[in-house]
């Protein structure tokens, strides 16, 4: 017969087994449990910043399609457009001294859908030092206009009152200059539909223009449906041919 402290030790060893078994199971029962909550959590967070993500900013793949008459101002008049209809971005032009805005990637949408990509298309530079491209040649900053030194700026003109073209008798009578930019042209966005920019080599403080009459013309027909483009176009065709006089 067993004396009582040898049962006595027997029982606290199966509870001590027991505790260890119990213990050994919670923790086994507990990795999975902290896994999947884990996994949990993580689902929830993609959920809620996809729900909260603000909107892709203008111009949107495949959504928005917009218009803005150009030219390049040399001294005193307007030079011919940009010959060049290459197309990679959605970005471009059709000859016809408008650009059009339609980004074909996310590399031409939002913040990125700026000038430099509509250089790039036309294969033209517009510097603090030169205004070139297939079309006009090279216009260079510091050359004479009327016997003084000239210098590079571009200009974005805005609709005063969109609503008062009926009244006017010409459309650039409803634009202003909103803005003047003296170099990283490139980085100029492209804000919304029927904006007009001019590209100018003029002395320094001197007044510039809007585009002239029949691109605004073009861009507000083309804005209304009336010229559509079919897809990207990669061919580029530069020339450094000089402008016609």
């Amino acid at each position: 017969m067993a004396k009582p402290s040898s049962s006595k030790k027997v029982q606290r060893a199966a509870r001590a087994a027991a505790a260890s078994k119990g213990a050994r199971e919670r923790r086994e029962i507990a990795f999975p449990l902290a896994l999947a909550v884990v996994v949990i959590l993580g689902v929830a967070l993609v959920v809620f910043a996809r729900s909260s993500r603000t909107p892709a900013a203008a111009p949107r793949v495949g959504n928005d399609h917009w218009h803005s008459a150009y030219g390049i101002y040399d001294c005193d008049r307007f030079l011919p457009a940009f010959t060049s209809a290459a197309d990679p971005d959605g970005i471009h032009s059709h000859q016809d001294g408008v650009v059009h805005i339609h980004p074909w990637n996310s590399s031409a949408a939002g913040d990125r859908a700026d000038l430099d990509v509509f250089f790039e298309a036309m294969g033209a530079r517009v510097t603090d030092d030169e205004i070139s491209g297939p079309g006009i040649g090279v216009l260079e900053a510091g050359s004479d206009c009327n016997g003084e030194p000239t210098v590079i700026r571009a200009v974005r003109f805005t609709r005063v009152d969109p609503a008062a073209i009926d009244a006017a008798d010409t459309l650039s009578e409803i634009y202003e200059a909103t803005d003047t930019y003296s170099d990283d042209f490139g980085d100029v966005r492209l804000l919304g539909d029927l904006e007009a920019f001019t590209f100018a080599r003029v002395p320094a403080g001197a007044d510039i223009p809007p585009p002239p009459e029949d691109r605004l013309q073009v861009a507000l027909a083309a804005s209304a449906g009336n010229l559509v483009s079919t897809g990207p176009e990669t061919e580029v065709d530069p020339t450094d041919a000089p402008p016609e006089e």
